[in-house]
């Protein structure tokens, strides 16, 4: 036979207030729609530095396609690398797109042994109409990216 389980006693519950808990509890601080919209400002602020800077890469790869030197594969894959990084913290859809394309097809490219000069030329050509219209989308920028699309899916992934 079972002897019967006695009821458990009730436990002590301990109240422990974090380092958080108590600045949460302080009053003053921002209202979250203050601090988005100061967020938002000091984006707005290095938007056109940004734009310089991703203009300045885009020109290097095109310096590049230029002189076609023999480590021009990784140059370029740093720079839309880099391009793409940049480009995430702006509103850039149709831009960050075309570089990561670049990034894309470059890496193929290489790994696969079969550059093409042309395929970095067009997607130079796609980036600086992507600037040109602040990298927003339109119509016209879906059908470059349908094209950049179509031109990395002829090199087939390594692996």
């Amino acid at each position: 036979m079972t002897e019967p389980v006695a009821a458990p006693k009730p436990s002590t519950v301990r109240r422990v207030h974090t380092s958080l808990q108590r600045q949460m509890a302080r009053p003053g601080g921002r209202l979250i729609i203050e601090a988005e919209s100061r967020a938002n400002q000091a984006l707005d602020e290095q938007r056109d530095h940004v734009f310089t800077l991703l203009t300045a890469n885009v020109d290097a790869i095109e310096a590049l396609c230029a002189t076609r030197p023999s480590d021009a594969p990784d140059q370029i894959y740093a720079f839309a690398s880099a391009m793409v990084d940049m480009a995430g913290y702006l509103d850039v859809p149709t831009f960050f797109e075309a570089a990561f394309s670049l990034c894309e097809i470059a890496d193929r490219m290489k790994n696969a042994g079969s550059w093409s000069w042309p395929s970095v030329e067009v997607h130079v050509r796609a980036l600086r109409l992507t600037l040109a219209a602040q990298g927003q989308t339109s119509a016209d920028s879906d059908r470059l990216l349908e094209g950049l699309r179509a031109l990395t899916a002829h090199v087939p992934p390594v692996g």
